[in-house]
């Protein structure tokens, strides 16, 4: 007769609340057995991240228990169950704990006590996973978000712990990065590693063994990757582009073998697609640019070991009342190029124009800047700092010299845009979820009432409705007049929603253009593996109808006529 599987971890009606009032967490219990691989799902606010925090023991529960491997968690020192569990965070920052990027790789090692030769050997292996190797004498603060990504599961690797628990892990890398990072932990679990991940990204559930999904604290559905697709919309998902197709040719009775680029591009052959597209808003002939970059150069660390060339003379166009997206992978500059647009770092080379003005770098003029140009970094929490919303939202416009009256306008204009209810205003933007952080960000700078919006991935780390709550939000800013500068690594999005594409490549510009221009190019530097799905379909397609174009907006192939 076979044993019972071991089980690693444990929560037995597990209750956690904050405030004493609202439960995050409420009566849950969960085993997750030894080598198995678990997906957890659920929209911002759901209870992902606490879930976390308390299968990894850093945070107790208020009611019910925790068990690590067979053990009460609260019975474990720190030390003790970093050998057993490494924990990754959704925002790097909270876990970065050394300023050169090895020393913070060998941090837990040399805690647990192993020796010199065993602490450099873990930190090598930890680095070449995650593909940081060659930035291992780098300080930390000049990598990129995504590179801080890859550091922080490269510290949790170091450790060879048994279990791994991650929180969105993936959410700031580009697409081969995500890809590279999703075969190091299907490699760590063919070993044998035990894996819980938390993720918004519907892609690679097949490799999981469950798949549970959290709603307001409790189960709302568990069970096999291959049982989710047929529930997924009725649980609040929103399904990936590719079955959409699938179920659309599905219900005009077109018979799919299985959901794949392959089949899906065959069945669309059949159809009568129009050979051309509706033309994208034209933005390079009859608009101005709101902001232009010109050789822009930019050194960290200048004169000293750890030199970096972070932009390589960029050259770049922002036309007013238009959309543009910053491509590239991670550590390409893409962060570094629009912190230099609303004056956060000072041009070293080259000039940046603001409505054929140069950009101010000091003084009164710089203040007035940031009132033109409004940025919204990666993490929320990184310029979320006052107790309430409502301070948040008039910290800006007080600076500025708003009066009482201008303020509290500003106030209600920056969350009725946002689409944030009154009540929003005296809640504390730390206690907010994700999605609300991420709007409470926004409508702190559209308080100010900027000409041109920076949003630096904006939609990393958000369920499906807090990422198309955004997305419409953004659409409608532009309709209004304002100019919207995203930084991004979904490709899909971009081609969805961009009037203009910049692909940024080791610094420098190598691509700028309408999408049209543009996406033929890039094709080519690309991995096929990292295309959005679409993408590879009109390629398929291509082969057999060569007027087909060359992208598709998914609204297009979800036409009545399909």
């Amino acid at each position: 007769m076979d044993a019972s599987p071991e089980v690693v971890l444990a929560l037995y009606k597990v209750t956690f609340s904050y405030d004493g009032q609202t439960r995050v967490l409420d009566e849950i219990s969960l085993d997750v057995f030894k080598g198995e691989r678990v997906i957890v799902l659920g929209r911002n606010g759901s209870g992902k991240s606490t879930l976390v925090r308390i299968l990894g023991a850093l945070q107790s529960p208020l009611q019910g228990a925790c068990f690590i491997c067979g053990r009460d968690a609260s019975t474990y020192l720190p030390g003790e169950v970093s050998r057993k569990i490494g924990v990754v965070f959704q925002n790097p920052e909270s876990q970065i704990v050394a300023s050169l990027v090895e020393d913070d790789v060998a941090f837990a090692p040399e805690n647990q006590g192993y020796s010199s030769e065993e602490i450099g050997r873990r930190v090598f292996c930890a680095l070449a996973q995650v593909g940081l190797l060659h930035k291992r004498s780098h300080l930390v603060t000049t990598l990129s978000g995504g590179e801080k990504q890859r550091l922080a599961l490269a510290g949790a690797l170091a450790s060879e712990p048994d279990c791994l628990l991650l929180d969105e892990p993936t959410a700031m890398l580009d697409p081969e990065g995500r890809s590279d990072v999703a075969a190091v932990l299907s490699s760590l679990h063919e070993k044998g590693t035990t894996i819980l991940q938390v993720t918004h990204q519907l892609e690679g559930l097949e490799k999981a063994d469950r798949v549970l999904v959290l709603a307001q604290g409790r189960w709302a559905w568990q069970g096999a990757p291959e049982d989710f697709w047929g529930v997924a919309e009725g649980l609040g998902f929103e399904l990936p582009p590719l079955r959409q197709l699938a179920r659309r040719l599905r219900e005009r009775g077109y018979p799919l073998p299985s959901v794949s680029i392959e089949s899906v591009a065959e069945a669309l052959g059949s159809f009568p697609l129009p050979l051309s597209r509706p033309q994208l808003v034209r933005t390079e002939a009859d608009r101005a640019a709101a902001i232009e970059v010109e050789g822009l150069s930019c050194r960290f660390n200048p004169s000293t070991p750890l030199e970096l060339l972070a932009l390589n003379s960029v050259f770049a166009r922002f036309p007013h009342s238009a959309w543009t997206s910053i491509l590239g992978r991670t550590g390409s500059g893409k962060s570094t190029l629009v912190q230099h647009l609303n004056g956060l770092y000072p041009i070293q080379q080259g000039r940046i124009l603001l409505d054929d003005v140069p950009l101010p770098q000091k003084g009164e003029e710089l203040h007035r800047l940031r009132r033109k140009v409004g940025l919204v970094f990666q993490n929320p929490e990184e310029q979320l700092f006052c107790p309430t919303v409502r301070e948040e939202l008039a910290f800006a416009p007080n600076n500025l010299g708003f009066s009482k009256e201008e303020i509290a306008l500003s106030v209600d204009r920056a969350l009725e845009a946002v689409g944030l209810e009154e009540d929003f205003k005296e809640r504390n933007p730390i206690r907010l979820s994700g999605g609300e952080r991420r709007l409470v960000a926004i409508a702190s700078v559209l308080s100010m009432d900027p000409s041109c919006l920076i949003l630096d991935e904006p939609t990393a780390g958000l369920d499906a409705a807090y990422r198309k709550r955004i997305l419409e939000l953004l659409k409608s800013l532009k309709k209004n007049g304002k100019t919207i500068i995203t930084v991004t690594h979904d490709l899909e999005m971009a081609l969805e929603f961009s009037d203009r594409l910049l692909f940024l490549n080791q610094g420098r510009s190598e691509l700028e253009g309408e999408p049209q221009a543009v996406v033929p190019l890039l094709i080519e530097k690309l991995s096929s593996r990292v295309c959005p799905d679409l993408l590879r379909v009109s390629l398929l397609l291509r082969k057999s109808r060569l007027n087909s174009p060359l992208f598709w907006r998914l609204d297009e192939l979800l036409l009545p006529g399909l």
